[in-house]
Formats: C-alpha cells, sequence, structure tokens
C-alpha cells in the first residue's frame, strides 16, 4: 500500500472543503494544483486519475491527492463525495521502509500510546503518524458525520470557522491513520491485537472504577480471564502491573484533589479508593517521592 507520513504537531492549513453530489454520471476534469486534495466518497463511485495511476473510489473511500501533479477523471459515474483542499509541509512518501518496519512502527506507537500516562503534559506519541494514500474506511458513520459537521460549520462562517476546519481536517487525518493501524495490525498481528485491545479495556475499567475496591477476582470477572495471565499481559504491553497502574492513578487523583481542594489528606485517601490513612500515606511516598503532607507543602511554597 502507497503510505505517506504526516507530522500531525502541524495542523493543516484548510482553504476549502465541500460536498458534491452528481445525481447524472460525470467525470472529473483535468486539472493540476499546488495543493492537497483529500476526496472522500459518500455515496457513488469516483473515477480518478492521478499521473498515471488510476484509481476506483466506492463509498467510504478515501483518496489523497497530492500537489502538482495532474489528475483527471478516466470514467463517467454518479458520485456524492466530500473534499478538503489544504497544504501541510510536512507530508512525504514511505518509499524508503519496508513492510516488515512500518508493521512494527504502528505497533511500536500503538504501546507507547497505551502506555503514556494520560495526566502528563507529554505527548501520548511521537507525532509522525502513517496515513494510507488510499483507503477503505470502515466506520463510514463515524466519517460522516465528522465531515458534515465540518461542512456545516465552515459555510455558517463564525469566526475561526477555517481554523475549526483544519482541526477537523487533523481530526480526520488521524483516525484514518488509526483505522490503518488497527487493520494493519489485526491482519499482520492478531495476537498483539488482541492483547492491545483487552489491555486497553482493563485501563478504562480501572480508570473508571480507582475510587472503588477493586481486587483480582473483580479483574478476573469482568475480563473473564485468569488473573495472573492478565497482568502478566498488562505488563508487557504498559510497562506496569495492574495493581501498580491502579495505584498510580488513585495517587495522580489524589495530587489533583490535594492542588484544587481543602480537602483533608485522609479525606482525599478515602476519594481515591484508599480507606486506610497510613497506608494512603505510605503508596503516595513511594509513587510520589514525597508524602501528602510535604507535597501539600512544597505546592504552598511555590506558589507564595
Amino acid at each position: 500500500m502507497n503510505l505517506l507520513s504526516i507530522d500531525t504537531s502541524i495542523v493543516p492549513a484548510v482553504r476549502l472543503i465541500g460536498h458534491i453530489d452528481y445525481i447524472k454520471p460525470w467525470k472529473h476534469f483535468n486539472r493540476t494544483i499546488n495543493e492537497y486534495i483529500l476526496y472522500i466518497v459518500k455515496s457513488g463511485e469516483l473515477y480518478i486519475r492521478e499521473g498515471n495511476v488510476e484509481y476506483h473510489l466506492n463509498k467510504g473511500d478515501t483518496l489523497l491527492l497530492e500537489p502538482n501533479i495532474e489528475h483527471r477523471g478516466y470514467k463517467e459515474a454518479s458520485c456524492h463525495y466530500y473534499y478538503f483542499h489544504f497544504k501541510h509541509p510536512k507530508i512525504s512518501h514511505l518509499n524508503t521502509k519496508s513492510y516488515d518496519e512500518i508493521a512494527k512502527n504502528l505497533m511500536n506507537k500503538r504501546k507507547a500510546s497505551l502506555h503514556s500516562e494520560y495526566l502528563s503534559e507529554l505527548s501520548d506519541t511521537n507525532p509522525e503518524f502513517y496515513l494510507p494514500k488510499n483507503y477503505h474506511y470502515e466506520d463510514e458513520n463515524e466519517l460522516m458525520t465528522l465531515l458534515v459537521n465540518a461542512d456545516s460549520d465552515y459555510y455558517h462562517k463564525y469566526e475561526g470557522y477555517k481554523t475549526m476546519a483544519s482541526l477537523k481536517l487533523l481530526e480526520i487525518l488521524i483516525r484514518i491513520s488509526r483505522n490503518y493501524t488497527s487493520t494493519k495490525i489485526e491482519n499482520s498481528q492478531p495476537q498483539f491485537s488482541k492483547a492491545f485491545v483487552k489491555c486497553r479495556n482493563i485501563q478504562h475499567y480501572l480508570n473508571s472504577n480507582y475510587q472503588n475496591k477493586i481486587t483480582s477476582s473483580d479483574i478476573e470477572q469482568n475480563f473473564e480471564s485468569n488473573y495472573d495471565y492478565l497482568n502478566r499481559v498488562f505488563q508487557q504491553m504498559t510497562g506496569y502491573t495492574i495493581i501498580n497502574y491502579l495505584n498510580t492513578i488513585r495517587i495522580n487523583r489524589a495530587k489533583d484533589l490535594l492542588d484544587a481542594t481543602p480537602l483533608k489528606i485522609s479525606e482525599v485517601g478515602y476519594l481515591v479508593g484508599i480507606d486506610d490513612p497510613y497506608y494512603f500515606s505510605k503508596l503516595f511516598k513511594k509513587i510520589a517521592g514525597t508524602t501528602p503532607s510535604n507535597y501539600i507543602k512544597q505546592k504552598s511554597e511555590t506558589t507564595i
């Protein structure tokens, strides 16, 4: 598959977005333009040639046309499609990377995202994403909702509408890349994909229930697998054991409460799922590097 690399730390500059619904068969006109164009087909068919390469697009298909390459229709068809015209300084081809390198990079990126700390100020992963030039997006309804919202907001022309369109396009490009990554990993590394989904679901469960008592039996019951197996897979994927991840969530949340509320230390411990004040203080020091009382003192000194 023809893959491009895009630096998602840079927001694309959208010049124009819209949609065209040709009920009667129509053939795309000849054009060479100095910007990228993203086509996304809602219904029908679109036959388009870029340079010497022909593309036949159907419902849910995307195609990224590149600057300064002639494109034209090569067959008439009825089609309803959306388009984005935009510029971006850091999109390039991945011709130098092998299939194995790409698959490995995709897995490492997904693993790094799972491993990241969601409360950290740092980015979850590096900003380079792989973008298929021509792709079929699996969740068509999700994609169409994004497109309809972007199109509607753009033509209402409230202040910042072009910035909003650019951010929407960036979201769509990232979602296409993530969808491609999921498909690629599922096809080439099904065991990794299954482990990732399982670990992501465990993370979600822990983040949603950290304030409650959680036992190994609870984990086994909710995920219908042996706890030791789940814990081993979770540690391989995230770098944490399940209990270490849970305690890290609790202490990070405790720090937020100590920063933003006048609650007593014992009350904070209770709210993050740790009833025993002594154990809470011990665990806080182990993870945060200082006791809760010293943490409060240090924070108050920095705000004076």
